[in-house]
């Protein structure tokens, strides 16, 4: 169903071309539906009125982006004013509350590169979390490799909808959902055009009885495609982490996914270097790719360095096992020391922010 809200949602990142700040967030966007039809008034100053053609065309196809065919039609107009002040006052829009959906801090876990053990190291920050005392949400958007049914035991379980709301699966104190709760079998293909997995990623996030959390932890695809945009444009990320190893092949991939969450506005919380080492029972660690990698790279793009993460066989038997209680001293102290980094810096964010 096409919502006001979810029209707002939908226009995160059109951004007034002086302030360089998106419309939704300055109150310069008012929204009407009626059912099937969508109609906007956007003010703009008139010293950038010669720019709307080419915000017109974001707006249209942020909408559909968002919304496919459900948007019959879509008028779009634009108001000329002098400045922002009267306008802002006026229309006193109903700007999506965060607190709303009531998820807390979103935690988005990146990585340039596959194969990093992205989906592993949000999996056990997730249970980390709880084991600090925290309410946590799992959103597994992984859509090409949905891991948390495999994780957690949960091969075959399906989603349910009660209320025209989705019901997280609960297990082990977590909310979780996944694509992978979705789809019948668990080697049923996954082909998804931008439309499609924008729509979904908005569900999982949006349409979703999460009650009241105080994180959410999602794992999100490697790369730099549309779903890390599709989640941007569903809900307020707090911060990304960024997970790499310490190959310089995978340096090239960390560069773009870091580059790209700074396009996108996106508070880096810091990088994680993970499979780091081979501890052997003599004590002595083994760099099987390489010591610094990761934390050169977070000297050279001043982000955060998280911490190294080696590789722990209880890791992956509590992955393949689905059994977390399997998760030895060593790897539970470990995610738990990054997890309270994590939330450090996210006061930190949220102070600079308020700074600002």
């Amino acid at each position: 169903m096409i919502t006001k809200d979810k029209v707002l949602l939908s226009l995160r990142g059109v951004r007034e071309p002086k302030f360089q700040k998106d419309f939704t967030q300055m109150n310069l966007v008012d929204v009407k539906v009626n059912e099937n039809k969508v109609s906007l008034k956007i003010y703009l100053r008139e010293d950038v009125f010669d720019q709307k053609d080419e915000i017109e065309k974001k707006v249209r196809n942020k909408i559909n982006l968002a919304f496919g065919d459900q948007v019959a039609d879509l008028q779009v107009e634009f108001i000329k004013v002098p400045d922002y002040s009267d306008v802002r006052k006026r229309i006193k829009l109903e700007v999506l509350d965060e607190s709303k959906a009531k998820l807390g801090r979103v935690i988005a876990i990146t990585s340039g590169k596959g194969g990093v053990g992205k989906s592993t190291v949000s999996i056990n920050l997730a249970v980390a979390l709880r084991d600090l005392g925290y309410r946590i949400g799992l959103l597994d958007a992984d859509i090409y490799g949905p891991s948390i049914p495999t994780a957690f035991g949960l091969e075959g379980h399906i989603l349910e909808i009660k209320d025209e709301k989705i019901q997280p699966i609960e297990k082990m104190g977590l909310k979780m959902v996944s694509i992978g709760f979705m789809i019948p079998e668990v080697d049923t293909p996954l082909i998804w055009r931008g439309p499609m997995l924008h729509k979904a990623i908005n569900e999982m996030v949006n349409e979703v009885e999460w009650g009241d959390l105080d994180y959410l932890v999602v794992d999100l695809p490697p790369g730099t495609g549309d779903a890390i945009l599709s989640l941007n444009n569903s809900v307020k990320i707090d911060g990304a982490i960024v997970v790499s190893t310490a190959q310089k092949v995978a340096a090239a991939d960390v560069m773009k996914n870091i580059n790209m969450l700074r396009t996108l506005s996106i508070p880096i919380i810091g990088i994680i270097q993970n499979m780091s080492y081979v501890e052997c029972p003599c004590g002595e660690r083994i760099y099987l790719w390489g010591k610094d990698g990761v934390i050169q790279l977070a000297n050279k793009y001043e982000i955060e360095f998280l911490g190294e993460i080696p590789f722990i066989p209880s890791v992956v038997e509590s992955m393949e096992t689905g059994n977390f209680i399997t998760l030895s001293e060593q790897a539970k102290i470990v995610f738990r020391e990054i997890s309270e980094k994590i939330i450090n810096r996210l006061d930190v964010i949220a102070g600079l922010k308020r700074g600002g």
